[in-house]
């Protein structure tokens, strides 16, 4: 192969290995070969009867079912005396459940940080504390709260309370979502990379080498017997011993 196209070859897909290589390393730090990403632990305090987080769309694209399906693990710890309770529901029946109710919704999780809410006022209390509803896909209550929740195509609340819906809500909590494919996505990438990576430096390599010179052989030497006496001072033939 031309050293020209080794070179040609060889750079670019020593670059496309190494970003690669960074990209497969980056994803198995970050998720790990599950792929389950967590977030450090954040405190949430509202003044309301709820923390409510944005609405979540769900749309038709999202693997909802099997071992490809994601999953979200929420978990609550109360800062107070007070039992806590988290639950997912879909967001027209948590929309009733809470109408004119005095919530506060999470906005913004900043990581590393705390978590921005912003006040709805209300003038009524909720129809009753939120684990006798009974519209939630997944609930749970207590000094700790924790609940796993399969994600599905829809429109969905995330809802933390008192566990008797009183007001003034201070919570510390934690969420992983786990992606089953994206682990082996990272894995795959990770290999793919390295294979280019070395590939690419080997290419490259061999492209830069210079190549050897062939050294000249030495200088032909007439066969014996017909060698050609050396000039004389004229150029002529040389003199002879007895002349003269």
């Amino acid at each position: 192969m031309p050293r020209g196209l080794k070179l040609g070859i060889g750079i670019p897909l020593t670059l496309i290995g190494l970003f690669m290589t960074i990209g497969g390393i980056a994803v198995m730090v970050w998720v790990g070969p599950d792929g389950s990403f967590t977030l450090p632990d954040q405190r949430a305090i509202g003044d309301g009867n709820a923390l409510v987080f944005d609405e979540i769309d769900i749309d038709r694209s999202l693997p909802a079912s099997g071992n490809v399906a994601t999953t979200l693990d929420l978990q609550v710890r109360g800062n107070t005396d007070k039992e806590v309770f988290i639950g997912v529901g879909p967001a027209a029946q948590v929309d009733r459940y809470l109408a004119r109710v005095p919530v506060d919704r999470i906005v913004q999780v900043n990581w590393p940080g705390g978590v921005k809410t912003e006040a709805v006022p209300g003038v009524r209390q909720p129809d009753g504390p939120p684990m006798l509803q009974s519209f939630w896909t997944a609930k749970a209550q207590g000094s700790t709260a924790s609940i796993r929740w399969t994600l599905e195509r829809g429109a969905w609340t995330v809802v933390i309370m008192n566990a008797d819906a009183s007001a003034a809500v201070d919570v510390t909590g934690t969420a992983a979502v786990t992606l089953p494919l994206l682990g082996p996505i990272g894995v795959a990438v990770l290999v793919i990379g390295l294979i280019a990576l070395v590939a690419g430096i080997l290419l490259t390599i061999s492209g830069a080498k210079t190549p050897r010179t062939v050294p000249a052989g030495p200088p032909s030497v007439p066969a014996e017997g017909g060698a050609q006496p050396p000039p004389g001072p004229s150029g002529g033939a040389p003199p002879r011993p007895d002349a003269g």
